[in-house]
């Protein structure tokens, strides 16, 4: 399965809307790497395994389920998470890019890639869950940065 959507930070047709700088979004994306228990529901408990830089690698406990990933920041622009195959889990990947077609125009713009799960001999529309999944909780993760700005966090 693969898919993308953006979500739309700043409308400058709306300049009532409070806006969000690139910084505070690009600091809410790097809060959710490094603290998904915020962002991602089901998150029972995480380790950060290694840190660089530019670099984490990560644990997350999910109900059921150990995820394994690592995540690539390039500064301001771009966070890349690949989650580690094992033997119940394909390697998938999220890519967030930080997109300004004009000046204080901003979006994210999200790209998943993962193996199909449709093929479990049933008619359940497994990707479409999944996908419909992905994109609430991308659309939460922006809302949550929103909240994060207006009280001064970043």
């Amino acid at each position: 399965m693969t898919f993308e959507h953006l979500v739309q930070i700043n409308d400058l047709t709306k300049p009532e809307l409070p806006a969000l700088t690139r910084f505070q979004i690009w600091e809410g994306l790097v809060l959710r790497a490094r603290r998904p228990d915020k962002f991602l529901i089901g998150v029972d408990d995480y380790e950060i395994l290694e840190q660089g830089p530019a670099y984490m690698k990560r644990c997350l406990q999910l109900p059921g389920l150990q995820v394994v990933d690592e995540v690539t920041l390039w500064s301001e622009a771009r966070i890349e998470y690949r989650t580690l195959p094992t033997d119940t889990l394909p390697e998938a990947t999220l890519v967030m890019d930080i997109e300004e077609p004009e000046p204080g125009s901003l979006f994210v713009r999200f790209r998943y890639h993962t193996a199909s799960i449709e093929d479990r001999g049933d008619s359940m529309p497994y990707d479409q869950f999944l996908h419909q999944a992905y994109v609430a909780t991308d659309i939460e993760t922006i809302q949550i940065i929103r909240q994060l700005a207006e009280t001064g966090v970043f």
